[in-house]
């Protein structure tokens, strides 16, 4: 199949972005709605950024929903899938885009309540989404396009000094990963995972400095960041029918910093 007869389309789906007001969520976002979704469904905690990815995707003319919600809280996340329940009467695809550091410490300096929102942030919140969106599927009729694409780090494959709570949280999400696949696939759904690398972002741009910059493009073959777009591409085909039989993959988008 290529391009041209459908199959990397996301006709007939409603998708649901988790941390969609900027960077890597709100491109995902613009590409789904540019891909013919049925219903996209933007979340995050501040309902500001993501009136403005709205507006951004309006001219496209897909259905948006936008909902403030807080991922790591099991009642705001049951919240949120309700509302997207309300809108478009089910959910197709979830992608679980939230995740971050907010600090870089030695293990022996980290703090038990830093490591666990870190975890919260990284991993809990994939657990809550997936496990409240798989339960609408189970409680409607099957459909084998359904599928969870979760956005991990290049963090999820190798350690990094001074992050050991982030990096921890990002590899036990290929384990997610692989057990959802293997849950889900007898009912035709699949679950992947996307794992970037140096991503540029309004957030990144601001916290980065020249030496780092320069430092981490001299090990990255490709010799630059990835552009977020780039980053949404990947998840679109997961998402995509072209996917159909891909699961439990995990993808890296790292311009050969593995290789």
């Amino acid at each position: 199949m290529n391009a041209a007869d459908g199959a990397f389309r996301l006709d007939r789906k409603v998708v649901l972005i988790t941390g969609a007001s900027r960077g890597i969520g709100r491109a995902i976002a613009v590409e789904a709605a540019e891909a013919g979704a049925e219903g996209v469904v933007l979340t995050a905690r501040r309902p500001a950024g993501l009136e403005a990815v709205r507006a951004e995707i309006a001219p496209i003319g897909r259905p948006v929903e936008c909902v403030a919600a807080d991922v790591t809280d099991e009642e705001s996340v049951d919240a949120m899938v309700r509302h997207a329940m309300d809108a478009f009467g089910r959910i197709d695809v979830l992608v679980n885009n939230v995740g971050g550091a907010s600090f870089k410490v030695p293990l022996a300096d980290t703090r038990a309540g830093g490591w666990r929102k870190t975890l919260e942030l990284n991993l809990t919140s994939a657990f809550l989404t997936s496990r409240a969106v798989i339960r609408t599927w189970r409680d409607t009729p099957g459909d084998a396009g359904r599928n969870i694409v979760t956005v991990g780090s290049s963090g999820s494959f190798h350690g990094r000094p001074e992050l050991s709570a982030y990096v921890s949280g990002k590899h036990a999400l290929v384990g997610l990963t692989k057990t959802l696949a293997r849950e889900l696939a007898p009912s035709g759904a699949r679950s992947n995972l996307v794992a970037p690398h140096l991503v540029e972002t309004d957030l990144t741009t601001a916290q980065q400095q020249p030496e780092f910059r320069d430092e981490s493009i001299a090990q990255i073959p490709m010799g630059r960041w990835a552009e977020a777009e780039e980053v949404a591409r990947v998840v679109r085909f997961l998402a995509s029918d072209a996917a159909s039989y891909v699961t439990g993959a995990c993808v890296l988008v790292d311009g050969g910093h593995a290789a």
